[in-house]
Order: C-alpha cells, then sequence, then structure tokens
C-alpha cells in the first residue's frame, strides 16, 4: 500500500471516528489530524476540504468496489446504495446534513447521475430534454435515499427500494393508460 493511500486512511478513520461524536458541521481540519497526529499540510496535500474526505471515503468504500461488480438490474444498483448506506448510517446520515457546493448531497448526486442517465438512455434517448429528464430523476431517487436515511431508515433497504419501485412503475402504468385513453 502507497504511502499517500496510508495517510488517506488515516485522515479518512480520524474523520468516521469524529463524526460517530460529533455532527460534521462541528468537525475542523485541525480535528482531523490532530486524532491522527498528523499536520494540517499532510491533509490539504490530499484534500482540498473534509467535504472532500467524506466524498473519498464513499469513492473508495462504495463506488470503487461497484464499478467491478456487474449490475443486474437498475433496482439491483439502487438497493446496493441503500444497503451501502444502511450499514453505514450514522456517517451518511451526519453527512447529509450538510447541503450545498462540495456537500456529500451533491457528491451523491453527481454519482448517481451517470447510472440514471445509461438506465433511461433507450426511453429519452431521442428527446432534447433528456438532460432534463436525467436530473429529474436523480434529484428523485437522491432526495428520497437521503430522506429515508435522514428520518433513521426504519425501513429496511429491500422493503424502501420496493418502495420507490412501485411509485415509479405505479405511476407510468397510470402515465400510459392516461396516454393509450387520449390516443383511442
Amino acid at each position: 500500500m502507497s504511502e499517500s493511500l496510508i495517510t488517506k486512511r488515516a485522515l479518512a478513520n480520524a474523520l468516521k471516528e469524529l463524526m460517530a461524536e460529533y455532527p460534521l458541521n462541528k468537525i475542523t481540519v485541525g480535528d482531523i489530524v490532530e486524532r491522527c497526529n498528523m499536520n494540517r499540510k499532510s491533509f490539504y496535500y490530499h484534500f482540498k476540504d473534509k467535504y472532500d474526505l467524506v466524498n473519498w471515503i464513499y469513492y473508495t468504500e462504495f463506488v470503487a468496489n461497484f464499478k467491478e461488480e456487474l449490475i443486474d438490474s437498475e433496482w439491483d444498483f439502487i438497493e446496493d446504495i441503500c444497503e451501502f448506506f444502511y450499514k453505514n448510517k450514522s456517517f451518511y446520515r451526519n453527512a447529509l446534513q450538510i447541503t450545498g457546493q462540495n456537500s456529500f448531497y451533491e457528491y451523491f448526486g453527481e454519482v448517481l447521475s451517470p447510472f440514471i442517465l445509461i438506465y433511461f438512455e433507450s426511453i429519452f434517448e431521442e428527446s432534447k430534454n433528456r438532460e432534463f429528464y436525467v436530473n429529474f430523476f436523480t434529484d428523485a431517487f437522491r432526495t428520497s435515499i437521503s430522506r429515508w436515511l435522514l428520518e433513521g431508515a426504519k425501513i429496511p433497504p429491500k422493503e424502501f427500494v420496493g418502495l420507490i419501485k412501485s411509485a415509479v412503475t405505479g405511476a407510468a402504468v397510470k402515465l400510459v393508460k392516461e396516454l393509450e385513453q387520449n390516443i383511442l
């Protein structure tokens, strides 16, 4: 393992420990480096801010590992995300408390969007509004998952994703029926 990766993991572990005790907005870079006996210069050599570190943690623990797996279905992908968040709910609930520029909430949308694009590409490939549709569904999934997690993830991931799937497919079926009635 490279020295750079060892340093990044030490910083990540320090942040995880701190986030188990404090809200992310109360944690400073100074707190993180103090926890792992490093200096600020080491932190800023690897990350631009604590939000960048949170995003790196998500990328290395979920996204990078996920790329190696095959997706059986798009719903399995959403369920995998929810399972991961469920297992790490205190960390990600804390991370999602912050919104805005550089936040995990924004990063999660950036990571989710290409997968949404792949799923909906065949449906909206000819549409001039494809980008709008992808943004709409990305926001819908990100907001639903975030709300579920922030409210304590009281429903197990499989059941939660089943509810999302039911809502999406139910709406689609209703729209198709309405279109068919308007055409006939």
